[in-house]
């Protein structure tokens, strides 16, 4: 899975398009294939370090997505794949 990482704080060049294992929902979780994401202000605080709750680098931003559900993990009810 191809991911962008904000590998320390600053400007738009601390981004880096990384390959992640592929994730696997836990309880209670879904798994999404993002067809479209957005960065919103938080992501650009985050990636200024200037947004209190965001984690520290390097972290995977995006809070914004949509996409299909791929796969589900146990006790999740009401959704389903696709």
């Amino acid at each position: 899975m191809k991911a962008i990482q904000v590998k320390g704080y600053g400007p738009p060049h601390v981004l880096q398009l990384i390959e992640l294992a592929e994730p696997k929902p836990r309880t209670g979780e879904v798994c999404i294939r993002v067809r479209a994401a957005g960065i919103n202000f938080a992501d650009i605080l985050a990636r200024l370090g200037l947004y209190r709750d965001a984690p520290k680098p390097p972290f995977v931003p995006g809070l914004e997505v949509s996409g299909e559900i791929e796969s589900l993990g146990q006790n999740v009810s009401g959704l389903s794949e696709g």
